[in-house]
């Protein structure tokens, strides 16, 4: 009889753990979508980049 070194066997991915991973990210995703950026100084003024009306920021400050 041959002798082997044991392995340990590898370790099993259980689908609860994999869907609470998902979910907890896309929880997190969403949040990060939705939620409005937080400024640390509340006295200070938020500057706003110039948008388009689809959202977009503009780049030129020059009239079209």
């Amino acid at each position: 009889m041959a002798y082997t070194t044991p392995v340990p066997p590898s370790p099993a991915i259980r689908p609860g753990v994999l869907f609470a991973i998902l979910l907890t990210g896309a929880i997190g995703f969403a949040l990060g979508q939705s939620l409005p950026l937080v400024s640390t100084n509340g006295n200070a003024p938020s500057l706003t980049a110039p948008e388009d009306w689809h959202g977009n920021v503009r780049r030129s400050h020059w009239s079209n």
